[in-house]
């Protein structure tokens, strides 16, 4: 036959829809398309000529690659950590090419993306966000090498936020810097064409999610680091911040659903990280979004029970408890602060909660020895006791409050025995906490004359200063809250409180007073390094103070609750709180 093709000059009215004539194959079994180069496009080239003609090379290059690769969250596993002996293929497909080309006429698509071809792009899309970030940080006017610059975040976050936040381990994520290092060798030398060359490409076989992963946390740490430090700790934390934050996103991106079904630490601590960055700058809604989605991964790796972590690598276990704990205090911080509900309690989980608190001896995080680091862990360890406690206390609050709404006449006589026991019960363990505390973590005074330091001098003393300025702050805060609640439930007698309006308003005000002391006693930069929590702990006790400052009608009382609030809205603005311009703005407004 002629495999001429029937052409029919008249519209078809009925019957199926005609498919076309299968196209010649080639002997590889690819289709032959006319009209495409013979070469084609390089991923990290425009089709517009070379990027070294472009005025922005980055995000000519960035538009290009990212039109040109697939969507990564649809690769499954093995699509980027199995590879096939890719020499056979690179070889015979030129030659089939240029054959077929001959004998048609026509210029043919190459074959199918293998899963080499697949992984190297899933490669280049992590090189491209490493040399964006890279170029980014050039592009503020920084010379400094970007090891020295990540290396010192990574100082700062020891010195300053691991004794809030004790989910590094320190070795690893020096690790990480020389591996970012070798991913983007030779840049302080690229010319224009720098994207156009394979000079940034690593051993395929040797590169896997998990190195996407330390990418993800490096610069999540950095983020986390300039967003919460101030300028005096952390010269570029302002300008580098945003940067860092954008490449461990889109890094986590790149893996993101492999990661889901198959987390690790890592995966938890990232996401917190994201979520912190959000909240210090204001964003309190969708901070509450991403520590939703960590939550979620806790949960489904069963971190509440003690049975999933045997079997571990000690310093994964370790990590993976210490964000558990982390993750379960922000919850009730959330839920205390901003109305939200509740998302980590053993009520939620359908099973009781057997995981153990993180013990201060064991394999150290830290390579620095210039403090007790399990002095530190210990704070951190009293620090979820307060909320673990406080949210006993709301709990049995809540129980009791719907026995009293039935019963308007004698509102305290359907209370039972144990339900009163309970709650009495756990209010005693949240107001002694502190009793059992080293007597550093107790007051800033004990601090200066604490024998926990060694020759890391200020270094250790500033990191016990935070510390001792989140716990007085959080218990003071948890008090004031409890008291705040009780009133409002007509709980008073239970916990010994006054019924009188008064009298509840000077018991709120002593609290206060006593929060005041404790952000006129500590050092500045401690309240600076404990970031946006203890920014919004310090605004709603001075929201406290605005209410009863509005309706008081004892002029002592009212001249005590402005004095204070005087004191505490100068500190928030010296903080830079952008939770808080808001309080600041009508308590201002009262006071004049």
């Amino acid at each position: 036959m002629s495999n001429v093709e029937c052409v029919y000059t008249q519209p078809r009215k009925r019957g199926p829809r005609r498919t076309q004539s299968p196209r010649p194959l080639l002997p590889g079994g690819s289709p032959i398309v006319p009209g495409v180069s013979e070469h084609p496009t390089s991923p990290v080239q425009s089709q517009h000529g070379s990027l070294a003609d472009q005025p922005d090379p980055t995000a000519a290059a960035e538009r290009s690659l990212r039109q040109d690769l697939p969507d990564l969250h649809l690769l499954q596993p093995h699509d980027y950590t199995s590879f096939p002996d890719q020499s056979t293929e690179q070889s015979a497909l030129p030659s089939a090419l240029h054959a077929s080309s001959a004998v048609t006429g026509h210029t043919p698509v190459p074959a199918p993306a293998t899963a080499f071809d697949t992984y190297k792009r899933f490669q280049d899309r992590l090189t491209l966000e490493l040399i964006s970030l890279y170029q980014a940080i050039q592009g503020v006017g920084i010379t400094e090498p970007i090891e020295v610059i990540m290396n010192r975040h990574v100082d700062a976050f020891v010195a300053h936020l691991f004794p809030l936040a004790p989910l590094v381990h320190e070795s690893s994520v020096r690790a990480s810097i020389v591996l970012f290092r070798g991913l983007v060798s030779g840049l302080e030398h690229a010319d224009s064409d720098l994207m156009t060359q394979d000079r940034f490409s690593t051993d395929t076989r040797d590169f896997s999610m998990e190195i996407v992963r330390s990418m993800a946390l490096l610069t999540a740490l950095c983020a986390e680091v300039g967003w919460m430090l101030p300028p005096a700790l952390c010269p570029y934390g302002t300008a580098l911040a945003p940067v860092f934050l954008r490449t461990s996103r889109r890094c986590l991106d790149l893996c993101r659903d492999d990661d889901l079904l198959d987390p690790d630490a890592s995966s938890i601590i990232t996401r917190y990280f994201h979520g912190n960055c959000m909240h210090a700058g204001g964003q309190t809604r969708l901070s509450w979004i991403l520590l939703g989605e960590a939550i979620r991964i806790a949960q489904a790796m069963r971190l509440y029970d003690e049975a999933a972590y045997v079997g571990l690598n000690e310093i994964e276990a370790r990590l993976r408890r210490h964000v558990f704990w982390q993750l379960y205090t922000s919850d009730k911080s959330s839920a205390f602060l901003n109305n939200n509900h509740f998302t980590m309690h053993q009520f939620i989980f359908g099973e009781s909660m057997t995981v153990n608190e993180p013990a201060s001896a064991g394999s150290n995080l830290l390579l620095s020895s210039s403090f007790s680091e399990s002095t530190l862990i210990t704070g951190f360890n009293l620090c979820q006791r307060f909320y673990y406690h406080a949210s006993e206390v709301m709990f049995h609050m809540g129980c009791a409050s719907k026995q009293v709404m039935h019963n308007d006449s004698h509102p305290l006589k359907d209370i039972s025995p144990m339900q009163r026991a309970n709650l009495i019960n756990s209010y005693v363990r949240l107001t002694t906490v502190l009793d059992d505390a080293p007597g550093c973590l107790q007051s800033f005074a004990r601090v200066d004359n604490t024998t926990e330091t060694s020759p890391g001098g200020n270094f250790s003393l500033l990191n016990l200063h935070v510390q001792v300025a989140n716990l007085l702050v959080t218990n003071f805060y948890l008090r004031m809250l409890v008291t705040q609640r009780c009133a409002e439930d007509g709980l008073q007698p239970l916990l010994g409180l006054p019924e009188d309006p008064l009298l509840m308003d000077l018991r709120r005000s002593e609290i206060a007073r006593d929060i005041v002391r404790v952000v006129q006693d500590a050092p500045f930069e401690a309240l600076r390094i404990n970031g946006e929590p203890l920014n919004e702990k310090i605004r709603l006790v001075g929201a406290t103070l605005l209410e009863i400052a509005s309706r008081a009608t004892n002029r002592q009382l009212k001249e005590r609750v402005k004095a204070d609030l005087t004191i505490l809205l100068d500190i928030l603005s010296r903080l830079d709180s952008k939770a808080c311009e808001a309080l600041i703005q009508s308590a201002t407004t009262q006071c004049s």
